[in-house]
């Protein structure tokens, strides 16, 4: 029973269950690679250097060019489709991350997100090049995300232990 200045309110809000697919999101490529560059730039950076250090090849360009490629082919799009993989196959713990939901039932414009959608499928998109470079973007972002909620929590403990030891007095 909600209350609100001394007048009595109850509102009891049904919710209609609805079955839905899920169908797998298109974003924009270049948008998905432009949210991942800080942090791809940064492990390229690291990856060529130490890559220059122990190549026997004395040119320092034809270091940078081969061991850019096989970070691109070995590292980012591997680790990105595994990222993007790992979100996209538990859709309801990372709020339908990676999906477009599709009701197969009409659903009014006020009560849009007042139903519950009940999953009967999940629907991806066809396996071509392009489109594995675009989930590799996108699990480069939730790598990208994970990095930052993962770096801001280990941050508290590292504040108050640089504090005990006299730092920032």
């Amino acid at each position: 029973m909600v209350t609100g200045r001394g007048v009595g309110l109850s509102a009891a809000i049904e919710r209609r269950e609805v079955p839905a697919d899920l169908v797998e999101a298109t974003p924009g490529a270049w948008g998905m690679w432009l949210l991942a560059s800080p942090f791809l730039v940064f492990v390229l950076w690291l990856w060529v250097d130490v890559f220059a250090f122990y190549s026997p090849v004395p040119w320092k360009w034809l270091d940078v060019l081969i061991g850019a490629a096989i970070f691109a082919l070995l590292v980012v799009l591997p680790l990105g489709w595994l990222a993007h993989r790992a979100v996209t196959s538990v859709p309801r713990l990372f709020q339908h991350a990676g999906w477009d939901i599709q009701p197969l039932e009409a659903v009014s414009e006020q009560e849009k997100y007042l139903v519950r959608y009940v999953y009967q499928g999940r629907h991806r998109a066809s396996n071509t090049w392009q489109r594995q470079w675009l989930r590799a973007a996108q699990g480069w972002v939730y790598i990208e995300i994970a990095a930052i909620l993962i770096g801001g929590v280990l941050m508290v403990p590292l504040f108050f232990s640089a504090i005990d030891f006299g730092f920032g007095r």
